[in-house]
């Protein structure tokens, strides 16, 4: 059950191939979750307040298309569909999909 203002903690795959001497890395962001929260919510809410370059697909927001599919703490699955409370212990980590690393 999703507590009101609980600290969820992502951990997210960062890498700019286009920069020289850029590699793959693991970078730590947090946000407090609201009630209903999924991972493409809270992706929005770090890219607008703390990360303007984080990138990532979405298109129709509902589940249907697929663009915003990811690995979600090993698993793959929709960020558009996929709850932060499912989450117990509040950290997420999003590693590259297999085979775009």
């Amino acid at each position: 059950m999703s507590e009101k203002g609980r600290r969820l903690k992502f951990e997210i795959c960062r890498y700019n191939p286009q920069k020289n001497g850029d590699a793959p890395r693991m970078e730590t962001y947090e946000v407090t979750e609201a009630p209903g929260m999924t991972i493409f919510i809270a992706l929005n809410e770090i890219r607008e307040q703390q990360d303007a370059s984080l990138q990532f697909d979405f298109v129709c927001r509902a589940g249907i298309c697929g663009s915003c599919g990811m690995v979600i703490n090993g698993k793959p699955d929709l960020a558009c569909r996929t709850l932060t409370s499912k989450f117990e212990n509040g950290q997420i980590t999003l590693p590259p999909c297999p085979g775009l690393s």
